[in-house]
Order: C-alpha cells, then sequence, then structure tokens
C-alpha cells in the first residue's frame, strides 16, 4: 500500500478515528526521539580554570546537573573574570 492510498484511507474515517491515530503517530514518534535522546547521556564536559576534561555521566538527571553546572561557572566567569585561553600547537603527521 502506498503513502497515498493510505492518506486516502484515513480521510475516508470519521473524525475520531482520525485524531486517535494522529495522536498515538506522534506519541510513538516523541517516544523514539526521547529514546535516541536517553541514549545521548554519556559523556558530558567538565570545565575547570585549569583543564578541560571528559566524565562519563550514568543518567540524564546527572548530565542535566552537570550542564546546569557549567552554565553557572561559565557565568559567574563572564561577570567576575576572564578565562585563560591557552593555545598549543598541534603536529599531525600522515600515517600515525
Amino acid at each position: 500500500m502506498t503513502i497515498q492510498a493510505y492518506i486516502q484511507q484515513l480521510r475516508a474515517k470519521p473524525e475520531h478515528v482520525r485524531r486517535r491515530i494522529a495522536f498515538w503517530s506522534s506519541f510513538g514518534f516523541t517516544a523514539v526521539i526521547f529514546a535516541f535522546w536517553l541514549a545521548s547521556f554519556t559523556t558530558s564536559i567538565v570545565s575547570s580554570p585549569d583543564s578541560v576534561s571528559l566524565t562519563k555521566i550514568n543518567t540524564p538527571g546527572q548530565s542535566l546537573v552537570a550542564g546546569v553546572g557549567g552554565l553557572f561557572v561559565d557565568i559567574k566567569d563572564m561577570i567576575f573574570g576572564t578565562r585563560k585561553v591557552r593555545y598549543a600547537e598541534v603536529e599531525v603527521s600522515p600515517g600515525n
């Protein structure tokens, strides 16, 4: 069955059936996006004045707390001081 035929079949159904199908379809798409979002919480960048490092995040709650904490540190640094930027040269050689 093609998508056009399926849409025509849905148009023939009563309003309450179409609304139910629309609700559950959008709920399913949202659940898939939410599952991918949850799976993305594996690492978070932790920033300090001396270095930047990656830490393992186990739950979305930990990631949210780390992100909000990083936001407050960044705002504090913007208001009360400057962040030091250190530049380093990186040499890339082919084959390794």
